[in-house]
């Protein structure tokens, strides 16, 4: 791997708060929010057991990185050529599995119910 090219990646990541999503929505002024709540989901898909541990940190970390792969793979594939894909994604699972060993991971989703605004 080249370092200029390691070194020129950037792969910017944003989410925004409850607020900002608020703000944004009566900024326009055609809907009003009836309802808006932060949940968190479990990045596997296919975990749905009960509490914070993983039973399967090996199964678990893969379902996760094949997410993660179907997001960004044209991303990385443009950048550093399609040689790299399947050992990076190894090794990317390899980590979320040792990660997984200390409990699940969640991602934050924001829910909203919206009614048009009576103007």
């Amino acid at each position: 791997m080249e370092k200029e090219k390691l070194s020129s990646f950037n792969m910017p990541y944003y989410a925004p708060s409850l607020d900002e999503v608020t703000q944004l929505i009566k900024q326009n002024d055609l809907f009003d929010i009836e309802d808006i709540r932060l949940f968190e989901s479990n990045w596997d898909a296919y975990d749905d057991s009960d509490g914070d541990v993983v039973l399967n940190c090996s199964s678990s970390a893969e379902n996760i990185a094949k997410i993660i792969r179907a997001g960004i793979e044209p991303l990385i594939m443009n950048h550093f050529g399609e040689d790299i894909l399947e050992e990076l994604f190894m090794v990317y699972a390899a980590m979320l599995a040792k990660n997984l060993e200390k409990g699940k991971a969640m991602c934050p989703v924001i829910v909203v119910i919206l009614k048009k605004s009576e103007l």
